[in-house]
């Protein structure tokens, strides 16, 4: 072969340039992993809340306080037959457990000790609460705090959360069903 018709061959292979490199799969957020999965396992309580209000008749008149009270319970029980299987921390999770600990306890130590002691004594103390139980309606419900609140996901209407003695509660608020209990989240006050 000639220099001429090897120069020409050489032209005419293809030159194949590096490319960048593949993209390095991006590590998920474990917050936000723990968040998106409480949300979803909060979809999936409201599904079974949903299919229980439809088992259950409506309530037509709300001024009779009995009636209010006999569809709550009904709707209560039925939730409860659809989850008897239910665990403690299977909405919270426990990887979305350490972030709301996390943001209990950092919310607690920006408060002064007087406001935190106000808080705690508004909450019921040395009471019993397991999931699947019925929130106590002799007991007064207490204001969860609203800048805690604000640090914490959103809830749909049916959902709210509760502290209930040094536990933080998922409660359901039309059938008053404790949905999920996270123990121990809420800081001891020194006295």
């Amino acid at each position: 072969m000639t220099v001429l018709a090897l120069t020409l061959a050489l032209l005419l292979v293809p030159v194949v340039t590096p490319g960048p490199p593949p993209p390095q799969s991006a590590r998920a957020n474990p917050i936000g992993t723990a968040v998106l999965g409480f949300k979803q396992r909060v979809a999936d309580y409201v599904k079974i809340h949903h299919e229980a209000e439809s088992k259950v008749p409506k309530l037509s008149e709300t001024n009779d306080p009995a009636k209010v009270h006999d569809r709550e319970a009904a709707l209560g029980a039925m939730i409860k037959s659809l989850r008897t299987g239910a665990k403690e921390g299977a909405v919270f999770g426990a990887d979305f457990r350490v972030v709301l600990e996390r943001e209990v306890r950092k919310d607690f130590r920006s408060r002064s000790a007087a406001d935190r002691k106000a808080l705690i004594h508004e909450l019921p103390a040395k009471m019993t609460i397991a999931v699947n139980t019925t929130y106590p309606t002799e007991l007064p419900l207490a204001t969860f705090p609203a800048r805690l609140l604000q640090k914490l996901p959103d809830l749909p209407p049916e959902l709210e959360y509760r502290i209930v003695g040094h536990h933080i509660v998922l409660r359901d608020v039309t059938a008053n069903v404790v949905v999920d209990v996270a123990r121990n989240i809420v800081p001891t006050i020194p006295s």
